[in-house]
C-alpha cells in the first residue's frame, strides 16, 4: 500500500468518524429536544385539564356512583386526544377526535406510582405520547385523565433526518476522498522529485551530486539535507576506500620490494657457496684457497646481514599487521624516567658519529604514565635511533619538559633535516625522505610503529624540521594521576 492510498485512507477514516459522530450527536440531541418539549407541553396542557376536572356523587335506588366530567372536553383544535377512565364505574369519556380508538392504559403502573407516566403505545400503526395522570379524591385513585398527541409527523420527520444524515455523508465523503487522492498526490510530488533524483545518483554511481532542493526548510526540505549529507558522508568514506586500498597495495608493493632484495643477496650468496663447495666435493683432494675462504666468509657475512635485515622487517611488519587487527597494549603503572633513562643507556651502545647530549630529566622524577613498558621503550629508542642515522657529525639532544597533566620529551638533531612538504608523509609505510633514500638504512616502517603506540598510550608527536637544519620531536604523554582516578 501507498504512502498517497494510506494519507487518503487516513483521512477519509477521520472524516467518516468525525461525520458519524456528529450525525449520532445532532440526531440524539434533536430527538431529546423535541421529545421533551412534547412531554412538557403535553403535561402542562394535561395539568391545566386536570384542575377542571369535576366529581359528583349520584345516588340511586340500587346504590351510588360517582361521576367524573370536564366541561372543555373539545381539544381537536390543539391536536391533543382526551380520554377519562372512571375507575369507580369503569366509564370511558373520550374526546371526539378519538372515535372509536381507546388508549391502552396500565391501572397497575398508576397504582404502582400514584403519579403521572409517560407512555408510547402504537394505535393503528400510528406513533402516540400518552401522559397518564391520575385523578384522586380524599386519597384515594378514582380515574385517570389520559392526553396524547399523535407523533407520526415527528416520526417521519426523524427517518427522514437519518436517511439525509446517511446520505450527506456518504457524499462528502466521496468528494473528501477524491480531494484526498488529488491533494495528497499534490504533496507528494516534492517526495517523487526526491525519490527521482536519489535514482539518478544511484544510477549514475557518483556520490559528488547532490540534491538540489528549492522549496521551503520542511520536511522535504530537512530530508534532503539530510540525504545529501549522506551522500557527502559516503563519497568521504569512499574516498577513504580507495586512499586504503591504494596505501594497501603501495604497502604489498613496498613490502616485496624490501623482501626481495635480501633474499636475492641470500640466494645469490648461498648459490655461490654451493658452486665452491660442490666444486671441493668434486675433487676432493684439493684443498680450498684462501681466495675462496675469504669469498664465503663474505658470502656467509652478507647472508648472516642480510636475514638479521629481513628478521627485522618481519617483526615491525609484524608490529604493524597487530595494529591494523586491533591489538591492544597492556596497561599498567610505570615510572617515566626509569624508562628514558633505560633508553638512553642503550643508546649509548649505537655506533654513531654524533654526541648524545641529555638535558632536564630531573623533572621526570616521580612521574607516572599509564602503559606498556616495552612499547613505550621501543618508542623512544625509534625516535632516538632515527635521529642518529640522519645525524653524521653534530649532536643528537635530548631534553625533559613538564606540563600540568602531561610529560614531554623533545629528541633534537643536527642532522640533515627535511623539506617542509615531507613532514605530512614521515608516518606512511615505507615512506622515506627525498634526501635519505638510499643514503641511510631502514625500512620506513619505525615512525609509522612509533605514531601507533603513541596513539595507544593517547599520546601526540610534533615535527619541526628543515632541510640541513636537523629535526625536532616533540612526544606528549598524559601523566598518570591516581588521585584523579580515585576521584572519577
Amino acid at each position: 500500500m501507498t504512502i498517497r492510498l494510506r494519507m487518503t485512507l487516513l483521512y477519509s477514516g477521520i472524516l467518516s468518524i468525525t461525520l458519524l459522530l456528529f450525525g449520532i450527536v445532532l440526531y440524539v440531541f434533536l430527538k431529546f429536544y423535541i421529545y421533551s418539549d412534547l412531554k412538557n407541553t403535553l403535561k402542562e396542557q394535561t395539568d391545566v385539564l386536570q384542575s377542571n376536572v369535576q366529581y359528583q356523587l349520584e345516588l340511586y335506588p340500587v346504590g351510588w356512583n360517582l361521576l367524573i366530567q370536564l366541561d372543555d372536553f373539545d381539544s381537536v383544535q390543539s391536536g391533543m386526544y382526551l380520554q377519562i377512565i372512571n375507575l369507580v364505574s369503569g366509564y370511558k369519556t373520550k374526546s371526539a377526535n378519538l372515535r372509536n380508538v381507546q388508549l391502552p392504559i396500565s391501572t397497575k403502573i398508576l397504582a404502582d406510582k400514584k403519579a403521572g407516566y409517560y407512555d408510547t403505545p402504537t394505535i393503528h400503526q400510528s406513533p402516540f405520547l400518552i401522559y397518564n395522570a391520575p385523578l384522586m379524591l380524599n386519597g384515594e385513585l378514582v380515574g385517570v385523565l389520559q392526553s396524547a398527541y399523535n407523533t407520526s409527523v415527528i416520526s417521519m420527520f426523524f427517518s427522514i433526518l437519518r436517511l439525509v444524515l446517511l446520505i450527506l455523508s456518504l457524499i462528502v465523503i466521496f468528494i473528501a476522498t477524491y480531494m484526498g487522492w488529488l491533494l495528497s498526490k499534490k504533496a507528494l510530488k516534492p517526495v517523487y522529485s526526491l525519490i527521482s533524483a536519489t535514482e539518478q545518483i544511484r544510477n549514475s554511481e557518483d556520490f559528488g551530486n547532490r540534491i538540489q532542493h528549492n522549496g521551503a526548510q520542511d520536511e522535504i526540505g530537512l530530508l534532503s539535507k539530510t540525504i545529501n549529507g549522506m551522500l557527502k558522508r559516503i563519497q568521504t568514506i569512499y574516498g577513504e576506500l580507495d586512499n586504503s586500498y591504494a596505501s594497501q597495495r603501495r604497502f604489498v608493493a613496498d613490502a616485496s620490494h624490501e623482501l626481495r632484495t635480501p633474499l636475492t643477496t641470500i640466494t645469490g650468496n648461498a648459490e655461490f657457496l654451493k658452486k665452491i663447495w660442490t666444486s671441493l666435493e668434486n675433487h676432493p683432494s684439493r684443498l680450498p684457497e684462501e681466495e675462496e675462504i675469504r669469498i664465503s666468509v663474505e658470502a656467509l657475512n652478507d647472508i648472516t646481514d642480510e636475514a638479521t635485515r629481513m628478521g627485522r622487517l618481519v617483526n615491525d611488519l609484524l608490529a604493524l599487521a597487530r595494529a591494523d587487527a586491533g591489538f591492544r597494549m597492556k596497561s599498567e603503572v610505570v615510572e617515566f624516567k626509569s624508562i628514558v633513562d633505560s633508553v638512553v643507556r642503550k643508546a649509548q651502545l649505537i655506533p654513531k658519529g654524533a654526541e648524545l647530549k641529555t638535558k632536564g630529566l630531573d623533572v621526570l622524577e616521580n612521574t607516572i604514565v599509564l602503559g606498556d613498558k616495552d612499547y613505550l621503550q621501543q618508542l623512544l629508542f625509534i625516535f632516538i635511533d632515527n635521529a642518529f642515522k640522519f645525524t653524521a657529525e653534530g649532536y643528537v639532544e635530548i631534553n625533559a619538559l613538564r606540563d600540568k597533566d602531561k610529560v614531554g620529551l623533545t629528541i633534537r638533531d643536527t642532522g640533515i633535516g627535511m623539506d617542509p612538504n615531507e613532514l605530512p608523509h614521515i608516518f606512511d609505510r615505507f615512506y622515506r625522505a627525498d634526501s635519505s633514500r638510499g643514503k641511510t638504512p631502514g625500512t620506513g616502517l619505525g615512525l609509522s610503529i612509533a605514531k601507533w603506540i603513541l596513539e595507544e598510550h593517547k599520546g601526540t608527536v610534533d615535527v619541526i624540521s628543515g632541510r640541513g637544519n636537523g629535526t625536532s620531536f616533540l612526544i606528549w604523554l598524559p601523566v598518570y594521576n591516581i588521585s584523579n582516578v580515585e576521584a572519577q
